[in-house]
């Protein structure tokens, strides 16, 4: 009798255990996110087979988002993130410089979990903004939109926080006849609910 109960308590505490792995519920990388980031970007001109920097400088900013598991191992979902940055180039002579500001993405992740590290790639819509200033009244701004996308590797540090670290790279098309890229690589910390 005594083994009968033993098994029987032993059978109740894995039927949940199996049931999540079943459904997916286990992934160490679902829920909705919210991460704050700090990057090291380079928006780039091309043209004639040559590519020119735009300069080089830090930018930060925050991502929202929800993972929605669809094995114990892979997620996938929407994201959005806002960035600023403080990339600047000035012409000495004319003292007129050209600012990059803001860049913001809406796309969609998915996300292959090993353990307590999460790889993904992301897609999605990105839209920079570019500033004319010290042209006294031609100072203008504008926006250009594109594709943008990325790499990244995630951990956990605990139940709910994260670390990260992240490659993007988007293309503008062409932007007042040249062709707009931009490159970062970011570092992040964040929270899953």
């Amino acid at each position: 009798m005594r083994t009968l109960i033993v098994s029987a308590i032993a059978l109740a505490a894995a039927t949940p255990a199996a049931a999540q792995t079943a459904t997916g519920s286990t992934n160490n990388f679902d829920g909705a996110r919210i991460e704050a980031r700090i990057g090291w970007e380079t928006p780039t001109v091309s043209g004639d087979g040559d590519v020119y920097k735009l300069g080089s400088a830090v930018s930060y900013g925050a991502e929202v988002g929800y993972d929605l598991a669809i094995s114990p191992t892979v997620t996938v979902g929407p994201y959005a993130s806002w960035e600023q940055s403080s990339v600047e180039l000035e012409d000495d002579f004319s003292s007129v410089s050209i600012k990059v500001g803001r860049n913001y993405q809406l796309g969609g992740r998915v996300g292959f979990g090993l353990g307590n590290i999460n790889l993904y790639g992301k897609v999605g819509y990105s839209n920079i903004k570019l500033s004319l200033e010290g042209a006294g009244a031609d100072d203008y701004s504008d926006t250009k939109g594109g594709i943008g996308g990325g790499l990244g590797v995630e951990g956990n540090m605990g139940k709910n926080a994260y670390w990260g670290i992240e490659g993007n790279y988007s293309d503008f098309g062409k932007f007042e006849g040249i062709n707009l890229q931009r490159r970062q690589l970011a570092g992040k910390v964040g929270f899953r609910f």
